[in-house]
């Protein structure tokens, strides 16, 4: 725990000393890579990758991300937290790169459960940042509900137990904006002022500032509050009063300009357009100059100045050469409808043959590809022609010869064809046999377990019902007696008697739970971790979207496992703390145990296994799973992840 609790601070140490360099990429990239080459210890090279990582893929440069994360996950093994650390950036990444929404939401839990282990500020941030990276994740699933349950339950808690404000201004934003998606836009306000409250608290964070501006602004227009939201745009004018060199002030004047357009109030509209062109032409901004010059060509439109509308689309035509060709095909349809507004026929009729070009310029690529396709065809069937009859008469010559050839290679391949069809035949036979083997194994095994289970809870029966009676009739009568005849000493007989029930009844609910059979594996699993936890041992079970259409039989192998790891540990780990978390993803079943408890050489244990691990790595293979120890024997701590298929 204390080395976590080093290296959280080790991190965060860093992300201070970089904080002010984020305006500045290459400044930032450079002095991590400074860090890398210069680092001293595999710690602080991991950190200094991982956070190049996650600068690189918010570049979108996959290619130079995936390379940190790798180079960074070669010096995190000897680490709970470094690995937590790769989990996390992999999460982030992975999020980045829309890849599969289950893999990411994947590397983000396992992330979660090594941060929990750690209560320390540093680690709640990230946790924060982990959630709310979760939240995006069901956002575009369309789950906005559970994004905006996610970021008020656990990433503004997260983030107000960090102390970290400006996380907590962040996680208020992400909510107003999400409500704002559902039509929840007076919900939306409430959390825009709570987001801005902060920032403005805080004046640190001028982008964020600006943006929370900007869209509690427009929050303010779809509630057709003008006169609110001409203040909030008032206070963003203030905040870049002394910012003006910056790209985010090119993106005020572009929505301010937009507020006046709203508002019809064309003049102002253009007057603050004009003012965001400057900013971006000073710093080389070619992007974000076209995007408000599109913009100042709509108002030019709206006020009906299509001479002017004119000259800037045709300068934002000479200056996208590089854009995609669907922005051309756009730009040139708009040039020829403002030459048709300015009733110059000639110039319209030349864009509107442009813009046709241009779009069907794809297509007559592919035309004539097919059509040089064809003609090459036909001449190559011309020549075959030629060939064919020149070729003739000395077929008719050699006609003899060439039928005893043919005969000698039809054999041949007759032949050729029977080899390999016996070969395949032969290998056919051995693979099938094999995977009826196989299927025999398993079969033997599933007969196993069930016939395991099925005497287990007859034994339990008996036990319970037959002997567990008999001995509390026993009891009784040994009671009676010594009501009766005081004088005999039968206490400590008694005594041990109750001690026996006892015992009796607790093997027979381990070998067959009642809880488990009659309300379920949810219930059952509460009840397993709350019997072994003690004074000495406290155990945190965290039990996720747990299906109740798991079959029953495969109940029993889960709560088998579960009960074998949690064995393990109270004989073994001599831990103080355990996190138990499962998770069910469809028809996978996540199981993670953590522990703080005595290390051991996970490479031995698959060499040296006793009973228990055997059992647990049978019914993991039984149920078609996977299982990952985590653990070493010169560091405290144990991290055990497996994944089940609970398929029907």
């Amino acid at each position: 725990m204390r080395r976590l609790s080093i290296l959280c601070l080790l991190f965060f140490s860093y992300q201070t000393a970089f904080a002010q360099l984020l305006e500045t990429d290459k400044r930032y990239s450079d002095s991590l890579q400074y860090v890398v080459k210069h680092a001293g210890t595999d710690s602080v090279s991991a950190i200094a990758n991982f956070a190049l990582s996650r600068h690189w893929i918010k570049q979108r440069d996959t290619k130079k991300a995936n390379y940190y994360l790798a180079e960074g996950r070669k010096h995190s093994k000897t680490s709970r937290y470094l690995y937590a650390l790769y989990l996390y950036t992999a999460g982030i990444n992975s999020t980045y790169q829309d890849k599969d929404a289950a893999v990411a939401k994947n590397f983000l839990l396992k992330a979660d459960h090594i941060f929990a282990l750690t209560k320390t500020k540093e680690c709640n941030l990230l946790r924060a940042k982990l959630w709310n990276n979760y939240s995006i994740l069901l956002s575009r699933e369309n789950k906005q509900q559970q994004s905006i349950d996610i970021l008020l339950n656990k990433v503004i808690p997260l983030a107000r137990a960090s102390g970290d404000l400006a996380m907590e201004g962040v996680a208020y934003h992400a909510v107003a904006v999400f409500m704002d998606l559902v039509a929840q836009t007076e919900k939306a306000s409430i959390y825009f002022k709570k987001s801005i409250s902060i920032l403005e608290h805080i004046k640190t964070d001028t982008v964020r500032l600006a943006r929370a501006y900007n869209n509690s602004a427009r929050n303010s227009m779809l509630r057709n509050k003008f006169n609110e939201a001409k203040a909030t745009i008032e206070k963003a004018r203030l905040l870049f009063k002394n910012h003006t060199e910056t790209p985010s002030y090119a993106y005020f004047c572009g929505f301010e300009s937009y507020y006046f357009l709203m508002l019809k109030q064309y003049d102002k509209s253009l007057k603050a357009l004009n003012k965001g062109l400057e900013s971006a032409t000073r710093l080389k901004l070619v992007k974000e100059r076209n995007d408000l010059l599109i913009q100042k060509y709509n108002i030019l439109n709206a006020q009906q100045n299509y001479e002017a509308g004119k000259n800037v689309i045709l300068e934002i035509i000479k200056s996208d050469s590089n854009t995609y060709i669907e922005n051309k095909v756009t730009h040139y349809k708009q040039a020829a409808e403002s030459y048709e507004l300015l009733e110059n026929l000639p110039e319209a009729f030349k864009w509107l043959k442009k813009y046709t070009l241009l779009r069907d310029s794809a297509n007559n690529i592919r035309l004539k590809e097919e059509v040089n396709a064809l003609e090459i065809k036909f001449k190559a069937s011309e020549n075959q022609k030629k060939i064919a009859d020149l070729n003739l008469a000395n077929q008719k010559a050699n006609l003899s010869a060439k039928n005893s050839r043919l005969l000698n290679w039809l054999l041949g391949v007759v032949s050729l064809l029977i080899l390999s069809v016996s070969i395949f035949a032969v290998y056919y036979y051995h693979n099938q046999k094999k995977l009826a083997t196989q299927r025999e194994e398993i079969r033997l095994s599933n007969a196993m377990l069930q016939g395991q289970e099925t005497e287990r809870y007859r034994v339990a029966r008996d036990l319970h019902d037959g002997l567990g009676n008999l001995l509390t009739v026993i009891k009784f009568n040994l009671g009676q007696l010594i009501k009766e005849k005081p004088a005999i000493e039968l206490n400590e007989i008694a005594y041990q008697l109750d001690h026996s029930i006892r015992e009796l009844r607790r093997i027979a609910h381990d070998m067959m739970p009642e809880m488990l059979l009659n309300i379920g594996l949810e219930a059952a699993l509460k009840d397993l971790c709350e019997s072994l936890t003690s004074d000495n041992l406290e155990i945190d079970c965290q039990l996720i979207n747990i299906k109740s259409t798991i079959p029953q039989q495969i109940q029993v192998s889960i709560y088998r496992i579960i009960q074998e790891l949690l064995t393990n540990v109270v004989k073994h780990a001599q831990a103080r703390n355990v996190l138990l978390q499962c998770t069910q993803q469809k028809n996978i079943f996540f199981i993670t145990l953590d522990d703080d408890g005595r290390g051991f050489d996970a490479d031995q244990q698959k060499e040296k296994a006793g009973i228990g691990l055997n059992n647990i790595k049978s019914r993991v293979a039984y149920l078609n799973g996977k299982m990952e120890i985590v653990s070493r024997t010169d560091q405290p701590g144990t991290s055990i992840n497996i994944e089940l298929d609970v398929k029907a």
